[in-house]
């Protein structure tokens, strides 16, 4: 029997689409630290012994604000607070990477979850890194051009 609400074009899954794909979720670097927040809470903390509460929570602080960060800035409102908080989300992801790498050194888990961890983080700053250019890109060109009596003025000649 399915659920109430949820056949044809009605109820939530109707409106959003089986991938659940809109607003931040369409983004490709929330889906990587979505899938980033996966891997942490299902195969890497699992593997941390219990009284690591320190490193324990460490992982998840970063992790969790890593993804806060990134929603919020896309619902800021305006480029420059999106901008700001993509900062921070890739603060905390670069955080969280560290942690992650302590974790391996310290053989808590091994190479090749390490590995792909890693992988993933790479590849989520390295999108980062192109987000926030492109927003800067295009804060820059919607500012409009100075008028003519605010234009620079040359230099007298000699």
């Amino acid at each position: 029997m399915k659920a109430k609400g949820n056949e044809g074009k009605g109820g939530l899954r109707g409106m959003m689409g089986q991938n659940r794909a809109f607003g931040h979720r369409k983004m490709v670097v929330w889906q990587n630290l979505d899938r980033i927040e996966a891997l942490v809470r299902i195969k890497i903390l699992k593997n941390l012994p219990k009284n690591k509460f320190r490193l324990r929570d460490q992982i998840d602080r970063s992790c969790g604000s890593a993804v806060a960060n990134f929603i919020e800035g896309y619902y800021s409102g305006s480029i420059k607070e999106y901008i700001k908080f993509l900062y921070y989300s890739k603060r905390s992801l670069a955080e969280l990477q560290d942690w992650i790498r302590r974790t391996h050194y310290d053989g808590y888990i091994h190479h090749k979850l390490w590995e792909e961890f890693d992988d993933m983080a790479i590849k989520t700053l390295y999108l980062f890194n192109r987000l926030i250019f492109s927003l800067h890109q295009k804060s820059s060109n919607s500012l409009p051009s100075p008028k003519p009596s605010q234009a620079p003025k040359s230099p007298k000649p000699y």
